[in-house]
């Protein structure tokens, strides 16, 4: 048996320095997660995760925000969505280059 680390492809740093990291959760914070699948693009671009995180945040996100506009938004679920969503992008945009290590 061989570890699917072995062959892996050389992953790119997400984020130069620990600043550049802070200004991204605060961008998808500040956004309300609008600003979460531009960045979660460029790190599927840069193969730190897959090309279908950036398609799923889209999906939610701007899906909400439309559907919400479309359909009334009769019991104010929007605004839910977008906040659990947004919370769940900065968790998740915090720990983009968490387990990188330098050399791999």
């Amino acid at each position: 048996m061989s570890s699917s680390h072995i062959n892996a492809p050389i992953q790119a740093r997400m984020y130069a320095n620990t600043q550049h990291k802070v200004i991204w959760v605060i961008v998808v914070v500040l956004s309300a997660g609008l600003l979460a699948p531009p960045l979660f693009f460029i790190a599927a671009k840069k193969r730190v995760v897959s090309m279908a995180v950036p398609v799923v945040y889209a999906a939610i996100i701007y899906g909400s925000a439309v559907l919400g506009s479309v359909l009334g938004n009769p019991k104010n679920w929007m605004g839910g969505v977008l906040a659990i969503s947004m919370i769940i992008a900065a968790v998740h945009a915090a720990n983009l280059d968490t387990d990188w290590k330098p050399g791999r």
